[in-house]
């Protein structure tokens, strides 16, 4: 039953849907009905709200499964997730408001619409919430896990394995890696051993009782990729091939197929405006809000530092901003005053250069506080990549300055997808990533998944 579940959870999430919209079509009425004392007039009669019920829940589900929200095998989770919720709510408004323009016999009143959307937002939030937990718990207790290892522990490994963790829905359990390099054959990344040689993978597939291999070599030949699957023939084993495109990806590239062949079309990506204004007023007025909000911790944490340790209590630095240009950041002052104020962030939690109150704030990200001076004079944004030192900016290739597009941030997908355990100069993808798909109601994403990062203090240091 629960192996059945994880491969037809698009139909699960159908069921789901078509429940909550059930239920909100319902009781949109029936709220409306309770409140006509408060409108003055009557509703409109129930059998026009039955009647149109079936007409309704067909054409939304059938809406929702063209834009690929039932597709079979698919499991979202996180931005995807929340951004198919929205999705679906609006899709839910217009199917309602157009089955009221089609069939005139329907005329729906507008106060049960407006209840019907809220309802259905809300609903489809919290069920879709409770719902999305139990696949990775099924997954965690070993039901549908796929036990895979990644054969080359390079940079493109190491990155392969960063996917994979991000995205548990897909079931794959990196059981370790395989590797040529005689130096890595005693060593782990990230918890995951070094299981041998690339040559000895028919021995490890087998005794570990591996499902598929991801191979992550670039440089591999297709003879050599050839000779690993014969090597395997006979067991039950897949192949697939971790192809490092970071490259193409960091330069905004669409993806087309002629046939079965990919083809790669680089564009240059053109400003919107009404996004850059969306965007700056969301800015001024989140940055004046959480000032005035806060304004008890302007007071306490500085007395804090003061008693705390020797030294100022703000740690003013220069980092490098929207479009190479250099400015000043302004943070609490979290280490010691000998610390080399450009040496590499701290990726420990019991690094002796952070000061006792400084671990705190660093954990609660209170330390980044006085970043909002920075949103309002106009060198940083809430939504954004963070500024990287100028010695690390300098020794980017041309195609990572593609970072230095955009205005950096407070939060971005770095901070909640809970890589912060990884340096931030290693994890330029999360950041090519946003600047390739930002978008107002992407940024809002970002704002409210950030406020649970910082609760769970992961990655925190």
């Amino acid at each position: 039953m629960k192996n059945w579940l994880l491969k037809n959870w698009h139909i699960v999430i159908l069921a789901n849907d078509a429940v909550v919209i059930s239920v909100s079509w319902f009781a949109a009425y029936v709220l409306r009905w309770l409140s006509t004392p408060l409108f003055g007039y009557a509703i409109n009669p129930f059998h026009i709200y039955a009647e149109s019920y079936p007409v309704m829940l067909v054409l939304w589900v059938a809406t929702n499964s063209i834009f690929g929200t039932y597709k079979p095998g698919k499991l979202k989770k996180n931005l995807e997730e929340i951004q198919a919720v929205v999705r679906g709510v609006v899709l839910a408004a217009l199917v309602v408001m157009s089955v009221s323009f089609l069939f005139k016999e329907y005329d729906f009143a507008r106060s049960v619409l407006l209840i019907f959307i809220g309802l259905t937002f809300l609903l489809t939030g919290i069920s879709r919430a409770i719902l999305f937990s139990i696949p990775n718990k099924l997954r965690k207790s070993g039901y549908g896990t796929i036990r895979c290892i990644i054969a080359g522990a390079g940079t493109t490994g190491i990155r392969a394995l960063q996917r994979i963790s991000d995205h548990p829905e897909k079931g794959y359990d990196v059981v370790g890696f395989l590797d040529d390099d005689p130096d890595k054959l005693k060593i782990n990344i990230s918890k995951r051993p070094i299981l041998g040689t690339i040559d000895n993978i028919r021995e490890t597939v087998e005794r570990y009782g591996i499902e598929e291999v991801f191979i992550a070599i670039p440089s591999l030949s297709h003879g050599r990729i050839m000779e690993l699957i014969m090597k395997c023939e006979g067991l039950p084993v897949g192949f697939r091939i971790a192809s490092d495109l970071f490259g193409v990806i960091a330069h905004n590239a669409d993806i087309e197929f002629i046939e079965d062949f990919p083809v790669f079309d680089l564009k240059e990506e053109k400003e919107n405006l009404a996004y850059a204004f969306l965007k700056r007023s969301m800015d001024l007025f989140i940055a004046g809000i959480l000032i005035i909000l806060l304004i008890p911790f302007w007071i306490i944490v500085p007395l804090l530092i003061r008693l705390d340790s020797k030294g100022g209590i703000f740690f003013v630095h220069e980092r490098i901003g929207l479009n190479g240009e250099p400015f000043r950041i302004y943070k609490f002052r979290t280490m010691h005053t000998t610390t080399n104020p450009y040496a590499y962030s701290p990726g420990k939690a019991d690094d002796t250069r952070i000061t006792r109150i400084g671990r705190f704030l660093r954990q609660t990200s209170l330390d980044e506080l006085p970043n909002l001076l920075n949103v309002l004079k106009g060198n940083m944004s809430i939504v954004g990549p963070r500024p990287e030192m100028p010695f690390i900016v300098e020794n980017y290739e041309e195609w990572q300055k593609k970072r230095l597009t955009v205005k950096p941030g407070i939060t971005g997908l770095w901070q909640i997808l809970g890589r912060k355990d990884i340096p931030l100069q290693e994890n330029l993808e999360y950041d090519f990533y946003y600047i390739k798909n930002r978008s107002f109601l992407l940024d809002i994403i970002i704002v409210l998944k950030t406020i649970p990062a910082i609760l769970s203090r992961k990655g925190a240091y």
